[in-house]
């Protein structure tokens, strides 16, 4: 599928805000500190953390997915429960999977490599397996003939090499295959694993929820996944595949809106740096294409929030448009939605830097900054407890850090408040009077334009020409960094270390092209007058396209009067007796006082 491109808009870019307004953010103390615990230990992300009533009783619980293999629970400032996971966790959910259930106590999803495993009352419920890769034909038929013993190890390797260049993604086992040297080895190989069943499973990278027919907190939730094979899948609440959606590169982050019965869309942020849209269950055909990789990505109301590792957080409409860009200091960390159940229902969002600040947006107003000392790992707002309103911080140290927002807080932006460019935009420019001159030169542009124009165009395709031509003339000649010879590409590149009298000059050579070449010699000129190399030529043996190889000369300075020279760096072809390429190494003044 190609993607269609983005209409040109006019993009609302976002300054960091001037210092004064910097400074009045974190003078106004937003959050209530609840508990801190620099001891809790606790190695995790935002993905792993969540909030939700296991008891059902209105006293929730903070839930981590620790990376040490341990699903921790919270209850205030107390562990109250910590159990062992099979696997390093990546993602934690929790779910409504029936109604039936009159206390209203919800299911943990942790997803955790190829399985999701479901917990309920805290208990092992269900376990989840991820559908296995499909293996290639081919493949599969070269697996099967080396376990009947119809080919053979050679053979195999050849054909699973060539399915491998015509773009087939292999199975491991067929990779770790390929990358043995030795034909004992392969076969050493093959003897171990020709009568296993060949099978490519494959892992979780995202997970979140999407309601199917309440949009209420305890309404029925639908697991989507999303795979390290490119595919996102929507599992009912009896955790059975419904729908299987194809992407183009692996998930990273996933935002779901909607009800599945009704109507609903799946925003999806995958590896290669795009932002696709679901939309009942149909891949649209608009991708939005990011500068940098994205590191965050949240909804809040109809907005799409991404960070990016470029320092910057851009806002898109649901349907693609792009609103505004906000700059930051530092890189993100983390990325959080934050909602006020008011009147107004404010919607916000809090952004970690890797400085240690936490700082909230209203849009693109910044509305407070909190400075935690320390990396931020992980982000939850939600309700703990009794608060409906808390925000969960841990740190890359291990810490916990529970923040209390006011219940009289306010989260709009104020009339005073910086949010946008800066007011010496709006003071005019001392614009001179029009001359005599300048009137005269306007008319005479306006008589003669056309003529004007055409001259320009011919005098910028003479210079274009011109500069062609050199460009030809310094490849041919052998003179440039870069040289097409005989169906081949050098790229040669030199520099000189050291103080003197005794020099090193190192030279980077890279075949750019498809075909190797073999005994290729390098000379070097000189003044030998100032200059004395043991070793003036020397020969490659072979060059393998796209591999750098390193050579490096010694280089001694014997005349201490003589100042500095240029060494000439020849690679020579034994078809011509034109250069291939050549480099000049300007040889720094020579320091005799050094020892």
């Amino acid at each position: 599928m190609a993607d269609a491109a983005q209409p040109p808009v006019e993009e609302d870019v976002v300054q960091a805000p001037p210092p004064q307004d910097k400074q009045k953010a974190k003078d106004q103390p937003l959050w209530l500190e609840a508990w801190y615990n620099p001891l809790a230990g606790v190695r995790t992300f935002s993905s792993c953390i969540e909030l939700a009533d296991i008891n059902g009783n209105g006293d929730w619980k903070l839930l981590i997915a620790d990376g040490q293999r341990r699903l921790k629970v919270f209850s205030g400032t107390d562990l109250v429960l910590e159990n062992p996971l099979l696997d390093t966790p990546c993602a934690l959910c929790s779910l409504y999977t029936d109604y039936s259930d009159a206390i209203c106590r919800p299911a943990m999803a942790v997803a955790s490599g190829s399985n999701v495993y479901i917990y309920k009352n805290l208990k092992p419920f269900y376990k989840f397996f991820l559908p296995c890769n499909e293996i290639n034909p081919v493949e599969a038929d070269v697996w099967a003939n080396l376990r009947q013993a119809k080919i053979t190890t050679n053979a195999a390797v050849e054909l699973l090499e060539h399915t491998k260049e015509n773009g087939v993604t292999l199975s491991t086992r067929s990779v770790e295959l390929l990358s043995l040297e030795t034909t004992e080895e392969r076969e050493n190989y093959i003897g171990e694993c020709k009568n296993t069943p060949l099978i490519q499973q494959t892992v979780v990278t995202a997970m979140t929820v999407l309601k199917k027919d309440k949009e209420e907190a305890t309404g029925i939730g639908y697991l989507v996944l999303g795979t390290e094979n490119n595919r996102v899948l929507i599992l009912d609440s009896q955790f059975q595949i419904l729908k299987k959606i194809h992407l183009v590169s692996a998930p990273v982050f996933m935002c779901a809106s909607g009800l599945y019965d009704v109507d609903y869309r799946l925003v999806v942020s995958c590896r290669n740096g795009n932002i696709y849209t679901i939309k009942n269950g149909e891949l649209l055909g608009v991708a939005i294409e990011l500068e940098s990789q994205p590191c965050g990505m949240i909804r809040v109301d109809k907005s799409i929030l991404v960070g990016t590792m470029g320092n910057v957080m851009h806002a898109y409409h649901v349907k693609g448009k792009k609103q505004y860009s906000v700059y930051f200091p530092a890189p993100i960390t983390n990325m959080c939605p934050i909602q006020l159940e008011t009147l107004r229902g404010t919607k916000a969002c809090i952004i970690a830097l890797a400085n240690g600040e936490v700082r909230v947006y209203n849009g693109k107003s910044l509305i407070n900054t909190m400075q935690v000392h320390d990396t931020v790992s992980g982000l939850k707002y939600g309700r703990y407890g009794r608060e409906d309103s808390t925000l969960i911080i841990t740190t890359k140290s291990g810490a916990i850090i529970v923040k209390v927002l006011p219940r009289l807080a306010s989260l709009e932006v104020t009339k005073g408040q910086h949010t946008g460019p800066p007011p010496e935009q709006d003071i005019p420019l001392k614009v001179p009077k029009k001359t005599k001159l300048y009137v005269e030169q306007t008319q005479r542009e306006k008589d003669f334009g056309i003529e004007m124009h055409r001259v320009f165009q011919r005098d910028l395709c003479k210079l274009r020409l011109q500069t062609a031509r050199a460009y030809v003339k310094i490849l041919t000649d052998g003179q440039g960094p870069l040289s097409y010879t005989g169906g081949s590409s050098l790229r040669l590149t030199a520099h000189v270390q050291g103080l003197g009298p005794l020099f090193k000059i190192k030279l980077n050579i890279q075949n750019t092209g498809l075909k190797a070449l073999t005994s290729i010699p390098i000379i070097f000129t000189y003044n030998k007058t100032i200059y004395q190399m043991w070793k003036p030529s020397m020969i490659i043996p072979v060059l393998v396209p796209s591999l750098v190889y390193h050579y490096e000369v010694a280089v001694r300075c014997i005349e201490e009067s003589a100042g500095s020279d240029v060494i000439r760096v020849y690679v020579c072809s034994a078809n011509s007796s034109v250069p291939i390429i050549t480099a000049l190494v300007n040889m720094p003044l020579t320091d005799f006082l050094l020892p």
